[in-house]
């Protein structure tokens, strides 16, 4: 998943017991990089408070981006894995 607009991907560090959490790579435009973890059960938007967390961006903010497709928030990050 990629950012634009100063945006990035992700999900905070927790540990995730969920069989289906994957590590996301954060490239915001600004050019940092961090890496999270998420459950492919989460919804866009939930995933994009966690990335708040991370770099300071406000989730209403954010414009995510994976596979050329912008994220949509009412998906979960497992309706993208196509």
């Amino acid at each position: 998943m990629g950012g634009g607009n100063g945006t990035g991907d992700g999900v905070e560090s927790n540990t995730i017991e969920d069989t289906d959490a994957v590590t996301v790579n954060i490239r915001c435009s600004n050019g940092t990089k961090f890496t999270v973890q998420a459950s492919l059960e989460s919804s866009v938007e939930s995933f994009k408070s966690v990335v708040e967390q991370k770099c300071d961006i406000p989730a209403a903010h954010q414009r995510l981006i994976y596979k050329g497709r912008i994220l949509k928030d009412d998906q979960t990050l497992k309706s993208y894995d196509s």
